[in-house]
């Protein structure tokens, strides 16, 4: 069964040769290996076109456009059943694509799906994702359903419902809306194993930039995109229950945040666009999770989320205490 894989490339040729052979060894013989090159100033251009493996077709950017158009230029061109999705300097363990294809066949209801990813660089921890389709779908508001760099996508499903990049989109993060277009049409699930080694580093697209601005730009364009209109004030809320703050977080913020968790789950019971109890779960996660992030803007707005809190964690008051006593004591963590 043909699959295409999609690596667009800028300038990235400390990493290729590595990136590539990890592709051209894959136990799944199959491949169109499409690189797309997106105006690299580096030699990227140059280790390509030494490259021998026939499998390889390359393409060029007529200019610079970024990491989501020049993927989209591979998903234009792309011919196989499946497209996987691999970035440039990233390490794909052998077996990586017989197995997604493996899954996708044993599963026709999923139209998209990745796996876990294991980082190296500058960071070595796991990244895990939701098995099933619900689980996945709740994902959507707070994180990804899929890892993009890990994904796997059944060709037919993008193109019966032209799901694409869009050159509107920002950037970085417009991996997330394009995941988000799937939402009606298919389902989501993602292999419970690690099947790439991805690097960390300054190469990185989304290296410096400011989490703030990017979440806020993103996430206008994820409502948008799910028909969920949201008012200023629930979208700065939104915007805090993804820890992104746009000034320091006070009690009375953590307040109307609270109120905001149970309003977006009653939006959800009413526009049906999640499965209810997964979302309401990932909710009250996103609340839990969030009182970590509160003690570095003072003990007013963390004691409030204890106060606004279903349960009364023994563990929030110690952290709480820890973390105080820490900053008394001149640490700038507990």
């Amino acid at each position: 069964m043909k699959v295409s894989v999609v690596v667009p490339v800028y300038n990235k040729g400390p990493f290729l040769k590595e990136s590539f052979d990890s592709i051209f060894a894959q136990t799944h013989g199959e491949l169109e290996v499409i690189a797309i090159d997106d105006r690299s100033t580096d030699d990227s251009m140059d280790q390509l076109r030494a490259m021998t493996d026939p499998r390889l077709r390359i393409e060029q950017m007529d200019r610079n456009m970024g990491h989501p158009m020049a993927t989209q230029r591979g998903f234009d061109v792309a011919t196989g059943t499946y497209i996987v999705r691999a970035d440039a300097d990233d390490i794909h363990l052998p077996h990586r694509i017989a197995e997604q294809v493996a899954y996708m066949e044993a599963h026709p209801e999923v139209g998209v799906s990745s796996s876990w990813l294991k980082t190296f660089g500058s960071e070595d921890v796991t990244w895990e994702m939701p098995e099933t389709d619900p689980d996945c779908r709740a994902e959507l508001l707070f994180g990804m359903p899929v890892l993009d760099p890990a994904s796997i996508i059944r060709t037919s499903v993008l193109r019966a419902n032209d799901i694409r990049y869009h050159e509107e989109w920002p950037r970085v993060g417009s991996d997330r809306l394009f995941f988000a277009q799937f939402l009606p049409h298919t389902h989501y699930g993602n292999l419970q194993k690690v099947l790439v080694n991805y690097r960390l580093g300054a190469q990185n697209s989304n290296h410096g930039d400011s989490m703030l601005k990017r979440r806020e730009e993103v996430m206008r364009h994820v409502f948008r995109i799910i028909g969920l209109p949201l008012t200023e004030d629930q979208f700065t809320c939104h915007l805090m229950l993804m820890r992104a703050f746009r000034t320091p977080p006070t009690a009375a913020d953590i307040r109307r945040l609270r109120k905001w968790v149970d309003e977006l789950i009653a939006l959800n019971a009413t526009h049906h666009l999640f499965p209810q109890e997964q979302f309401r779960q990932r909710t009250h996660k996103a609340w839990d999770k969030l009182f970590h992030f509160l003690p570095a803007h003072g003990l007013a707005p963390a004691m409030e989320h204890i106060r606004q809190s279903d349960r009364r964690s023994a563990a929030h008051m110690s952290y709480l205490a820890k973390y105080t006593m820490g900053r008394w004591l001149g640490r700038t963590g507990a």
